[in-house]
């Protein structure tokens, strides 16, 4: 006589049924979830929306970040998207976006365009639509970029794109970031996820509101930084202190592709990577949304 199983199928076969179901429902959530978030990327805006993204020092993961932040707006979005390098030094979101453009934001407030095809000739353009323009030539130093200058350009460039996510250079104090901050519809606070960071940015973010920029605060996204694989519990205590703040403050976890310091490929961006920049990129651009 054949042995009565009267469970059905056996265990391991319904744990993986259980587990699949468990799974598919998870990823349907996720889906949903950003679905709904980016959905506000895509609205009508009266004007350019300019994010700034901007950190206390370098090596905070800044330009990563504004990198990530200009595909996702760009991705959900069906007009034009530009992502500006403001940093004197060698900033490297040309690098990140893997793009050489033929001109510079130097150029730019040098040439006084007066026309898109004027625009255009000094505009790099990434596989996936996204338009870049570079601080300087690559491999050249900018030095010193005049604030008048710079939101001549960037005035220029507000006739012809929807959100431009401007990446400033390190620091708050200098005359060129206080005039970007100034402008911004919204900002992006990029923090490396640790205490000493968590503090500095506290610090930071008194610093705004004693000097002029309360308002942005009320329109600012605090993405913490996870820069190693295995990240301590100081990832989660600075996290609760900045969140003590009120502000919303995402985790970008910890990504190999991006630890690399190549040219992104958003194939190879891991998925909860890819997930938090979303969040950020969605969170800032509704914030942006406050100004007219």
């Amino acid at each position: 006589m054949a042995r009565r199983n009267p469970h059905g199928d056996p265990a391991v076969r319904r744990l993986g049924r259980g587990v699949r179901r468990a799974v598919g429902a998870s990823v349907s959530g996720r889906a949903r979830e950003i679905a709904e978030r980016t959905a506000g990327i895509g609205v009508p805006v009266s004007s350019c929306r300019r994010i700034v993204v901007t950190s206390i020092r370098g090596g905070a993961g800044k330009s990563t970040l504004a990198a990530l932040v200009a595909g996702v707006i760009r991705q959900h979005r069906d007009d034009r998207v530009i992502a500006v390098d403001a940093d004197p030094g060698l900033g490297s979101l040309p690098l990140r976006l893997g793009v050489n453009a033929p001109g510079s934001l130097r150029h730019l407030t040098a040439a006084r365009p007066q026309s898109w095809e004027e625009i255009v000739a000094s505009l790099a353009r990434t596989p996936e639509g996204l338009f870049v323009l570079p601080a300087a030539p690559r491999g050249v130093v900018a030095g010193t970029l005049d604030h008048g200058l710079v939101q001549q350009a960037l005035g220029r460039l507000s006739r012809y794109f929807a959100a431009a996510v401007i990446d400033c250079g390190g620091g708050l104090t200098a005359e060129l970031q206080q005039g970007l901050l100034a402008g911004a519809h919204a900002q992006i606070f990029v923090v490396p996820g640790t205490v000493d960071g968590a503090l500095s940015a506290r610090a930071a973010l008194n610093w705004f509101a004693q000097n002029g920029h309360g308002p942005l605060l009320h329109r600012t996204v605090v993405a913490l930084v996870a820069h190693t694989p295995n990240p301590d519990a100081d990832l989660q205590r600075a996290k609760q202190m900045l969140s003590a703040g009120g502000l919303p403050v995402t985790q970008i976890p910890f990504d190999r592709h991006l630890a690399a310091g190549i040219s992104i490929a958003p194939e190879r961006v891991g998925a909860s990577t890819q997930a938090a920049a979303t969040l950020v990129a969605s969170s800032a651009f509704a914030r942006s949304l406050d100004v007219p």
